[in-house]
C-alpha cells in the first residue's frame, strides 16, 4: 500500500514526489527492469533463482498497450499511485487511499495526473480538479469525476476501461495484467493469476510495489476485473528458489455494486466548522483542497497557526519514550513541510502552498531546527530534510533557499559529524555543498563501488548526481553515462532502477 513516508527520512527531489528525490529512472533500451523471463516481468539471477521485475508497456500484447492508454499516474500531497479511467468524460477508479476518506474532502481536490509518463511517453503532467463520487473503505475504492478545474468542464477521456462484473470466486485461475506505476516511476505491467480470494478481495501472482495502488487488474480482453490495493510484506516474499510474488485486490462485481452508493458519512467537507485536533489529523485533506484556513470555535483560523501550536506541543515534550513517539509527535511540525512554499520559481503543486510571513518563516526555521535537535538527541540520527529542504522552501527564490539551507545544513552537520554516505551526499549536491569533511562529495559519488552498501542507497545514489547536473558541476552526457553504469550494476535494486529509468525519461534518454 502506498502512503506518505516520514519526513524526515525522505529524499530529495526537484519535482516535489511523495518519495521525493529529484526526478525519476531507468534505461536506455529495454523492455524490462532486469532480464526478462517470460510474461510476468520476472528474471533468472546468476544463481539460477527467479527473481520479480516489472516490464515496460511497449512490450506488452496489443490489448494491453490500448488499455494501458487509459492507466494515469496520480499525485496528491500524500502519495504518488495509480488510477484508470471508466469513462469518456473523465469518471476515474482509484483505492480510497488515494483519493478518498483522509486525501479528498466531499467538495473536491487537486491532483496532478500524467497521462502517458512511460518510455517514450511525451506527456506533461498537469494539475486536475477532482470531485468524490463513489467511497468504499472496505473495497478500498474511490471513483472521482476529473474536471478541468474546480466549476470547469469535465475533461474528455477517449481512452478509458470497461468494468466486467466478476465475482471473486468466479476469478480464481485466471491470467491477470496489473499496469500501473510502481514507486510512482514510470508506466509499466506484471502479469500473473488469481491464486486466491479473502472474501471481496482476491490474491493473485503479479508483482506490484508501492505507487501500484489504483491499478487495475486487467482480463486478457483488456476489462478491469479487479482493482489493486496491496502488496506483500518482505517475510513473504522470498524463498530458496527465488520470490513469491503477489499482490491483493477487490474483485470487480463488488466494485459495481459499490458505484452508486455515494459517499460515506465520515468524509470530510472543507467548509464545515472543525476543531484543532480535528485539523491537524486530517490536515492533507484541507491542503489537497487548496483550504488554508478553517472554522474553529466561529473564527477562522489559518493551517500553519494550528499546524504550528501542535508542533510547540510537540517540540516542548521531555516525555518521548520511544522513536516511534517522537516520529507520531512531530507529525505536525514535518506536515508543515508540505504545505510551506515561499519559492515564487518553485515547481506548481496539485496541493495548496502557503508562504507564512517573515516572522513566522523565521518561527519555522527554529521549529525545524529544534526538530532536528530532538531526533539527534534520540538516536544521533540527524533529521536532515528539515535543516535543509524545509528551511530552503522558507526563502522566496531557489537560489536563496539554496544558500539559506546550505548554511543550515552545514551548521547542523558540524554538532553531529554525520559518516558520508550517499543520503548525505544527496543533500550536499543539492545545496551546492562540494567537499565534506576533507572528501570531495563528487569523488566519492564517482568512487561508489567502494562503499560495501551501496545497493541500499542507489536511488539518493544518482539522485545525488541528478543534483551535480542540476548545479553545473556535471556535464548531461557524464550524468547519462553514470546513470547507465549504475543502472547495469549488477547489485542494483528494482527501486533504484525504476528512479534511474525516470531520470533518463525525464532528460530525453527514453
Amino acid at each position: 500500500m502506498i502512503g506518505s513516508l516520514k519526513q524526515a527520512l525522505r529524499p530529495l527531489s526537484l519535482f516535489q514526489l511523495p518519495l521525493p528525490r529529484l526526478a525519476a529512472a531507468l534505461v536506455f533500451a529495454s523492455t524490462c527492469l532486469t532480464a526478462c523471463s517470460g510474461g510476468s516481468g520476472s528474471s533468472s539471477a546468476s544463481n539460477g533463482t527467479s527473481l520479480p521485475g516489472f516490464n515496460d508497456v511497449g512490450s506488452a500484447s496489443a490489448v494491453v498497450q490500448k488499455s494501458a492508454k487509459a492507466v494515469v499516474r496520480v499525485r496528491t500531497a500524500l502519495s504518488t499511485a495509480t488510477a484508470s479511467f471508466i469513462s469518456s468524460d473523465g469518471l476515474m477508479l482509484t483505492n480510497n487511499h488515494v483519493l478518498g476518506i483522509g486525501v479528498c474532502p466531499v467538495e473536491g481536490c487537486y491532483v496532478e495526473l500524467s497521462f502517458n509518463w512511460q518510455p517514450g511517453g511525451t506527456s506533461t503532467p498537469a494539475i486536475y480538479y477532482v470531485v468524490p463520487q463513489s467511497v468504499d473503505v472496505g473495497l478500498d475504492m474511490a471513483v472521482v469525476q476529473v474536471y478541468n478545474g474546480q466549476g470547469g468542464s469535465k475533461i474528455s477521456t477517449p481512452d478509458y476501461l470497461t468494468i466486467t462484473s466478476m465475482q471473486p470466486q468466479a476469478l480464481l485461475g485466471t491470467h491477470i495484467t496489473v499496469v500501473g506505476h510502481p514507486e510512482g516511476r514510470l508506466k509499466k505491467w506484471t502479469s500473473g493469476y488469481v491464486t486466491d480470494v479473502a472474501g471481496e478481495w482476491v490474491v493473485t501472482s503479479a508483482y506490484i510495489l508501492p505507487g501500484d495502488s489504483g491499478s487495475p487488474i486487467l482480463n486478457d480482453g483488456g476489462q478491469i476485473v479487479g482493482l489493486t490495493h496491496r502488496g506483500p510484506t518482505a517475510e513473504d516474499l522470498f524463498t530458496a528458489g527465488g520470490a513469491d510474488m503477489y499482490s491483493v485486490g477487490t474483485a470487480s462485481a463488488p466494485l459495481m455494486a459499490a458505484l452508486g452508493a455515494g459517499l460515506p458519512a465520515v468524509m470530510i467537507s472543507r467548509t464545515a466548522a472543525t476543531t484543532a485536533d480535528a485539523f491537524v489529523k486530517n490536515n492533507h485533506v484541507y491542503l489537497n483542497s487548496h483550504t488554508g484556513a478553517v472554522t474553529v470555535n466561529g473564527a477562522q483560523v489559518g493551517a500553519l497557526t494550528l499546524l504550528g501550536q501542535a508542533c510547540d506541543a510537540a517540540l516542548s515534550r521531555t516525555d518521548f519514550t520511544s522513536l516511534d513517539d517522537l516520529t507520531a509527535a512531530l507529525l505536525p511540525c514535518y506536515d508543515a513541510q508540505s504545505w510551506i512554499e515561499c519559492r515564487t520559481d518553485a515547481s506548481p503543486q496539485p496541493y495548496g502552498t502557503v508562504c507564512p510571513s517573515a516572522a513566522d518563516a523565521a518561527s519555522w526555521q527554529a521549529r525545524f531546527v529544534k526538530a532536528n535537535q530532538l531526533q539527534v538527541a534520540m538516536n544521533g540520527e540527524m533529521d536532515l530534510y528539515s535543516v535543509s529542504t524545509a528551511v530552503a522552501k522558507l526563502q522566496s527564490s531557489r537560489a536563496q533557499g539554496t544558500v539559506a539551507a546550505s548554511q543550515t545544513l552545514q551548521q547542523a552537520l558540524s554538532q553531529t559529524n554525520p559518516v558520508l554516505d550517499f543520503t548525505l551526499a544527496d543533500y550536499l549536491s543539492q545545496f551546492q555543498i562540494q567537499t565534506y569533511a576533507g572528501q570531495s562529495v563528487s569523488a566519492f559519488l564517482q568512487n561508489y563501488s567502494q562503499d560495501p552498501a551501496y545497493q541500499l542507497q542507489g536511488a539518493n545514489l544518482a539522485d545525488a548526481d541528478a543534483w551535480l547536473y542540476v548545479n553545473g558541476h556535471l556535464s548531461k552526457t557524464d550524468l547519462l553515462n553514470t546513470l547507465t553504469q549504475q543502472y547495469g550494476d549488477p547489485n542494483a535494486t528494482v527501486g533504484s532502477k525504476l528512479y534511474i529509468e525516470e531520470l533518463e525519461h525525464d532528460y530525453g534518454a527514453l
